[in-house]
């Protein structure tokens, strides 16, 4: 604040504070913070179904893959997209000289890099470092945590819960895992659950342990500002989020990728140039907006 208050005297402004007494997050939705609280059982609230309130959108998905593609779609179609998960994978340094992003994030076949580390450009430039990954349009296809996610916001969230915070029953488990090296010294997860190493530590006893995950997830839970896509790497936890998310309406208002035209369906598109100014050589105007012909932001 004296910094603030020290330019501005050079600059003879003045400053005035104000005392903010809470967030604007997602959308100004309160109705899905109070959704998310119920979910994750941080405010005494019963856990209810998500009633739409044209603010957020809320959908569940059945495989990495799918929350993948839409993430993808929705940034190929001009919004903020990105996708983050709980810290229930190890995460490795850039590998070799070109500093390799290694794919640590696995569910089944489908293997993706957390962000990178560090302030270099990583994979001979390719990836952004990590203080612009989320902004960057090679950012997209890596995956943000809670020390990364923390503070920022984009149109389109997928939020991948893993096996550190699983339903069963009536309750929520907290389970915490372990890694080993595998044959090329990387670490692999041996037992499912948080890898989080300031988090999975024997100093944080079991009531700490379940309170730090619970607070990763709502701040992943509230990183976007229209949409959330949930996925959960656990069966029943999948169960538990279709039920309390509802039957999902999606009315046209996104480019969903069945109903994109065949020519449209690529994968791993880049997103598109917003600049005003014409592209020297291709003889192509592009022109500055989203164009998200039927799109509600």
């Amino acid at each position: 604040m004296k910094l603030i208050e020290d330019a501005a005297e050079r600059h003879g402004t003045t400053v005035r504070r104000y005392h903010l007494r809470e967030q604007f997050r997602c959308g100004g939705s309160d109705a899905y913070l109070r959704w998310v609280h119920g979910l994750l059982e941080m405010s005494g609230e019963e856990p209810r179904e998500w009633t739409p309130d044209g603010l957020m959108h809320v959908e569940t998905v059945d495989t990495p893959e799918e929350l993948e593609r839409i993430i993808r779609t929705e940034a190929a179609a001009g919004a903020s997209a990105r996708m983050v998960a709980g810290f229930c994978w190890p995460w490795s340094e850039p590998q070799g000289d070109e500093l390799r992003l290694e794919p640590d994030v696995r569910i089944g076949d489908w293997h993706r890099p957390w962000n990178a580390k560090g302030d270099k450009y990583c994979e001979g430039g390719e990836v952004p470092p990590s203080d612009i990954w989320s902004v960057h349009p090679n950012g997209v296809g890596q995956i943000g945590c809670v020390y990364t996610a923390q503070g920022l916001e984009w149109d389109w969230c997928g939020v991948i819960m893993g096996d550190d915070m699983v339903r069963r029953g009536d309750r929520w488990v907290f389970q915490r895992g372990k890694s080993r090296k595998d044959e090329t010294g990387l670490r692999r997860v041996a037992v499912p659950g948080s890898q989080d190493p300031k988090v999975n530590v024997g100093s944080l006893d079991d009531d700490e342990f379940e309170r730090c995950v619970r607070h990763a997830y709502h701040v992943l839970l509230t990183r976007a500002s229209r949409a959330a896509v949930l996925y959960s790497t656990d069966e029943e936890t999948r169960a538990y989020l279709k039920k309390l998310v509802g039957e999902v309406r999606l009315d046209g208002l996104r480019p969903t990728w069945g109903n994109l035209p065949p020519e449209a369906r690529v994968p791993h598109q880049r997103r598109p140039k917003r600049s005003g100014r014409n592209n020297r050589g291709s003889g192509k105007n592009v022109k500055k907006g989203r164009g998200r012909q039927g799109m509600l932001f």
